[in-house]
C-alpha cells in the first residue's frame, strides 16, 4: 500500500482540526461563562427584589404593600417560577383582602397561592396564606383541619398562630383567641400587622386600655402604621377620652390620598364620627358613618357608632343599628353588651334584652379551657355578660333576676369582679339589705380610701346616711369625689354632687355637718388644695 505523504497529510489535517476545535471550545467556553455570569446576575436581581419585597411587606402600610408588589412583578419577569416569591405574593394579596378589603385581592391571593403550591413552596407564607384565606372565607372546618395537620407535622409560625387566633375568635373561644393573638404578635414583633390584629381583637371585646397598648406595640415596629394609629384613636374615643389631637391625626392620614384603602377610609370616617359625638353633634356623626359604610359596607364599627349616635338622639332606629353591628361580628362583646346598655339607657329595655338573648344564643354551646385543661361553658366565665344582663333586669324592675345575674358574675371571678361586687351591693342597698350591701361595698371601697371606684364610695356613703352615721357617710362621699376628680370628672359635676349632699344633710337635721361638708369638699371643685379628709 502506498504510504508516501501520509504523515504530511495527518500533520496538516491535525493542525487545522485542532485549531478549529480550539475555536469551538473557546466559543463554547465564552458562551458558558456569559451564561453563568448572566445567571448569577439574574439570581442576584431576583434575591434583591425578594429581599426588598419582604422588607416592604414588613412595614404593613398600603404604600409599602404596593412597593412590594412592584418588586415581585419585576422578580417574576426574571424568574416566573420563583416558588417562595409566589408564596409571598399570596401572603401580600391575602393581607390586602383580609385587612384592607381591596376588591379582587382574594382572587389574586388564591391564584398566587396555587402557583406557589404547584411549584412546591414550603415557606411560612404559603401555609399561613392558605390558613388565613380559609378562615377569611368562613371555611372554618377546612381551616381547622389544615392547622391540625400542620401542627402534627411540627409546623409553627406567627402566621399560623394568627390564623388559629382568628379561627378561635370566630368560634367564640375568646380567651384562647386572645392568647393566640398575643403569641402571634410576640413572635412577629417586627411586623405591625400582628400587633394591630391583636389590638382590634381586644377592641372587639371592649378592652380599651389593652387595645391601645397593642396598637402602641404596632407603632413601635412602624411608627407610621396608619391602621394602628387610626384604630388606636378610635379605641380611645370609645373609652371616653377627649378628642384632642384626633382631628389633626385624621387630617394627616387623609392627606395620604391614593394610599388609603377601603379599610383606612372607613376606619377614619368612624373615628371622625366619634369625634363629632364627643362634641355633641350626633347628626354630623351620622354623616361620617354613612361615608364609612360607603367605603366599606361591612365595617362593624361604623354600624356600632351609628347605633351610638342614634341612641344619643333617642331614636328608635338605634336598636336596628346595634343589631346590624352585632350580626356582622356576633362574637364581639363590645357591640352587643355596650349596645344593650345604651338601649336600656334610652328606655328600650325590650331591645336591650333581645340583644342579650342573641348573645347568649351565640355563646351557649361554646366551651372554654381553664388553666388546668378543663372545659367549661364560656358563659359561666363571662362576667361581662352577666353584669350587663343584671343591669338590664335591674332597670326593668326585675330585681330577683338581676340578683341572680350578679351572682353569676361574682361566681365567674373574672376581671369584672369588683364591678360585680359593687352592682350587687348597690342593688341590696336599694332593697335596704344594709348588712349584705355593706359587706360587698367595703370590699371595693375600703374605709381607708384606697379603692378606685367612685360609685362604690358614693353608695357606701348613702348606706351610712341611711343608718344615721352622717360623719362616716361624709367621709365616704368625700372619697367618692376625690376618686371622680382623679378620673377626670368635670368640675361642674363634682360641685353639683357636693351641693346635693349638703342639701341631704340639711333635710336630715344636720346643718352644722352640712356647713362643715362644703368647707372640706369645696377645694375639690373650686381649685383649692385637697384636705386630707372630711372633719368628723
Amino acid at each position: 500500500m502506498e504510504t508516501s505523504g501520509r504523515g504530511d497529510w495527518k500533520r496538516r489535517e491535525g493542525l487545522g482540526s485542532a485549531l478549529a476545535q480550539i475555536g469551538v471550545v473557546a466559543v463554547l467556553l465564552a458562551a458558558g461563562v456569559a451564561w453563568y455570569v448572566h445567571r448569577g446576575q439574574v439570581r442576584q436581581e431576583v434575591d434583591a427584589h425578594l429581599r426588598t419585597a419582604r422588607s416592604a411587606v414588613l412595614k404593613g402600610n398600603p404604600s409599602d404593600l404596593a412597593m412590594a408588589q412592584q418588586n415581585l412583578e419585576a422578580l417574576f419577569a426574571l424568574a416566573p417560577d420563583s416558588r417562595d416569591a409566589r408564596a409571598l405574593a399570596a401572603d401580600l394579596q391575602a393581607e390586602l383582602w383580609l385587612t384592607h378589603h381591596q376588591p379582587g385581592a382574594d382572587a389574586k391571593a388564591r391564584e398566587q397561592l396555587e402557583r406557589a403550591e404547584t411549584l412546591g413552596s414550603r415557606s411560612g407564607e404559603r401555609y399561613g396564606a392558605r390558613a388565613l384565606l380559609l378562615v377569611g372565607a368562613g371555611q372554618t372546618a377546612e381551616a381547622n383541619k389544615l392547622l391540625e395537620e400542620l401542627k402534627s407535622q411540627g409546623a409553627s409560625s406567627p402566621r399560623l398562630t394568627l390564623a388559629q387566633a382568628r379561627l378561635l375568635q370566630k368560634e367564640g373561644r375568646l380567651s384562647e383567641a386572645r392568647q393566640a393573638f398575643a403569641r402571634a404578635a410576640e413572635g412577629a414583633w417586627k411586623d405591625p400587622r400582628f400587633s394591630a390584629a391583636y389590638g382590634e381583637a381586644l377592641l372587639d371585646e371592649g378592652m380599651f386600655p389593652q387595645a391601645v397598648e397593642a396598637f402602641a406595640r404596632a407603632t413601635t415596629a412602624n411608627p407610621d402604621h396608619l391602621l394602628s394609629r387610626v384604630t388606636s384613636a378610635l379605641a380611645q374615643l370609645y373609652a371616653g377620652r377627649p378628642p384632642d389631637g384626633v382631628t389633626a391625626l385624621l387630617e394627616e392620614v387623609r392627606s395620604r390620598g391614593k394610599e388609603l384603602t377601603p379599610a383606612l377610609q372607613a376606619r377614619m370616617a368612624v373615628a371622625q364620627a366619634e369625634v363629632s359625638l364627643a362634641k355633641g353633634a350626633p347628626d354630623e356623626a351620622l354623616t361620617h358613618v354613612d361615608a364609612a359604610l360607603k367605603a366599606w359596607p361591612e365595617e362593624h364599627y361604623a354600624l356600632f357608632t351609628r347605633g351610638r349616635a342614634l341612641a344619643v338622639k333617642r331614636a328608635p332606629e338605634a336598636r336596628q343599628a346595634f343589631e346590624a353591628a352585632a350580626a356582622k361580628r356576633p362574637t364581639a362583646p363590645l357591640l352587643t353588651l355596650e349596645g344593650a346598655r345604651l338601649l336600656q339607657a334610652q328606655g328600650d329595655g325590650e331591645g336591650a334584652l333581645a340583644m342579650l338573648d342573641a348573645y347568649e344564643k351565640t355563646f351557649r354551646e361554646v366551651k372554654t379551657r381553664t388553666a388546668d385543661g378543663k372545659e367549661l361553658p364560656a358563659l359561666d366565665r363571662d362576667d361581662r355578660y352577666w353584669l350587663a344582663r343584671g343591669g338590664v333586669m335591674e332597670a326593668a324592675g326585675r330585681q330577683d333576676d338581676a340578683l341572680a345575674a350578679y351572682d353569676k358574675a361574682l361566681a365567674a371571678r373574672g376581671v369584672g369582679l369588683a364591678r360585680a361586687q359593687y352592682a350587687k351591693g348597690a342593688l341590696l342597698l336599694a332593697r335596704k339589705d344594709f348588712d349584705g350591701a355593706k359587706s360587698l361595698l367595703t370590699a371595693v371601697a375600703p374605709e381607708t380610701g384606697a379603692g378606685s371606684m367612685p360609685e362604690a364610695y358614693a353608695a357606701l356613703g348613702e348606706l351610712l346616711f341611711a343608718q344615721g352615721e352622717f360623719a362616716a357617710g361624709c367621709q365616704q362621699h368625700y372619697f367618692s369625689l376625690v376618686r371622680a376628680r382623679a378620673q377626670g370628672a368635670p368640675v361642674e359635676q363634682l360641685a353639683t354632687r357636693a351641693n346635693d349632699i349638703k342639701k341631704r344633710l340639711e333635710t336630715s337635721g344636720q346643718p352644722a355637718m352640712a356647713k362643715a361638708w362644703l368647707t372640706e369638699a369645696g377645694p375639690l371643685f373650686n381649685g383649692g388644695n385637697e384636705p386630707a379628709a372630711v372633719t368628723r
